[in-house]
């Protein structure tokens, strides 16, 4: 409690000191202008911008408007030129396009999305992997048994409660390859073929090829997660039509379903067998882009505060736009403004010795993919990133709160606690917002669920600012007119103050 006290003494000294003494900090944060951001809320949640899902035309709009804002306020990109290329920060991510699955036995061929709904998450081929057929499955077929590279194939009246069964046989014998069918084909099969076939049609990734686990907090933890990881991704299972598993065994459909109804084997099934088994996943490319602007610092230069909020939101439905006004058309119009600001103080003279990043993350609705991308690619080094500051969702109220005159500051006490006690100094200089911290742990899932994120992970210190859930996330009902633009500004002067300190200290 004594160094907590010492050091909240010593650094509102240091606040004064910078925010104080000549003003010009506050007089700066004064001039953000609720107006301007809710010109920009209100265009970059137009429905021009279709709803801006990542790598369609609305996110493409979105990010042009967004560079020109960044222009027309001078900001550099980030190689502290104005080519217009170099504000752009280019990639590809990759959309599940189909999973072709085929398996060949008895030189009959079955195939994924007619006979087969095979699931996995990278390509594999065993031309000869050994086929057993559990039957029914009941526990004492598989517990305790050694299917590793095997293919097993058991009966269901379930095919929901066949998937569960699916992973604890995965879990239980390490089987490479798992199937079940429902022989009397109640209709779940062409069901789940629907669920398959939407759930891979919205399906992004970074990398077209398996999954990576970087920078894990807990290495203990994290190995133990790995391991089973590995063995998740190297497993497929799925349902089978009773028609292919007719076909797999070289039964008649009708035998399958009296072995089922009285839970009995069928003769010769115990023999064994080994079928050609390959799986292919099919990509399509989609190119996105962040959007960034650079405010070069002075003696400081070389280190760098980077203040984030994602452009991007979940598109369309038809003919319904989820326009995405709060998520997070509010967090982009506030680093716009943050952005116009300090390069309007740099530009009379009032310059930071940290240089400060503006950056619009696209692909954040995908996975925080933007994000991501970015922290893995920048040629920024991790250790010259002093400080994230992250927007996401203002101007709204939850249920938690009976004004909007808050904000909830989400890792201010986590890789640096001085953070914390800088916002609450802060905050008793200005408007005085309630900063609630009722979230502030990294156990909260909402702390890993936006940008900050991906810097937390690279062990960069970050604040995540957001004013919680409400009952028009994620709907076409989260329009511009239902913000307090107000609200936006004083967090908005906030994290300017906030961004200053940390760009000035030593």
């Amino acid at each position: 409690m004594k160094y907590v006290f010492l050091a909240s003494i010593f650094i509102l000294t240091n606040l004064i000191q910078v925010l104080g003494q000549n003003k010009v900090a506050l007089d700066y944060a004064d001039k953000i202008s609720a107006k301007r951001i809710k010109q920009d809320v209100y265009k970059l949640s137009s429905d021009l911008m279709e709803g801006r899902e990542t790598g369609k035309k609305g996110q493409k709009l979105a990010a042009q408007y967004i560079y020109k804002q960044f222009t027309d306020a001078k900001l550099q990109n980030n190689s502290e030129k104005f080519d217009s290329l170099g504000y752009f920060q280019k990639f590809i991510i990759y959309k599940q396009k189909s999973d072709q699955a085929i398996i060949i036995s008895n030189g009959k061929k079955l195939k994924n999305s007619n006979d087969l709904l095979i699931s996995g998450l990278k390509d594999y081929s065993n031309d000869s992997l050994e086929f057993i057929f559990l039957g029914t499955a009941p526990l004492e077929s598989y517990q305790n048994k050694n299917f590793k590279n095997k293919a097993i194939l058991f009966l269901t009246s379930n095919l929901y409660a066949g998937a569960i069964k699916s992973n604890d046989i995965v879990n239980s014998s390490g089987a490479k390859l798992v199937l079940f069918c429902d022989p009397n084909e109640s209709g779940q099969f062409s069901r789940l073929h629907s669920i398959k076939k939407h759930q891979s049609s919205r399906r992004l990734k970074l990398e077209p090829k398996g999954r990576k686990i970087k920078n894990p907090y807990d290495s203990i933890t994290a190995n133990q997660f790995y391991e089973n990881f590995k063995n998740r991704i190297s497993t497929y299972q799925g349902a089978i039509s009773i028609t292919a598993a007719s076909k797999l065994l070289n039964v008649k459909s009708k035998n399958l379903r009296k072995a089922h109804a009285k839970k009995k084997t069928i003769k010769n099934q115990n023999e064994s067998k080994y079928i050609k088994f390959n799986y292919e996943l099919k990509y399509d490319q989609i190119p996105t882009e962040n959007v960034i602007a650079l405010l070069t610092g002075t003696d400081k230069k070389d280190e760098f505060i980077v203040v984030s909020a994602h452009y991007d939101h979940v598109g369309r439905n038809g003919a319904e736009i989820f326009n995405g006004a709060n998520d997070n058309a509010s967090g982009t119009a506030t680093i716009l403004e943050l952005a116009r600001t300090f390069q309007k103080a740099s530009k009379n003279g009032h310059a930071n010795r940290r240089s400060i990043l503006f950056v619009a993350f696209t692909g954040e609705e995908k996975g925080l993919l933007g994000s991501r991308y970015f922290v893995d690619n920048t040629n920024i080094a991790m250790n010259k990133i002093k400080a994230n500051l992250n927007i996401d969702m203002l101007g709204r109220k939850d249920h938690n709160h009976s004004t909007n005159n808050y904000v909830y500051l989400l890792g201010a006490s986590h890789l640096n606690p001085k953070l914390k006690i800088i916002s609450d100094s802060i905050n008793q200089l200005t408007e005085q917002l309630i900063l609630d911290y009722k979230y502030d742990s990294p156990q909260n899932y909402l702390y890993m669920a936006s940008d900050q994120a991906s810097f937390v992970k690279k062990n960069v210190p970050a604040i995540f600012y957001f004013n919680g859930l409400h009952k028009d996330y994620h709907k076409t009902s989260d329009t511009a007119d239902k913000l307090d633009y107000n609200s936006i500004k004083k967090v908005t002067q906030l994290v300017f103050l906030t961004a200053w300190q940390l760009a000035n200290q030593n």
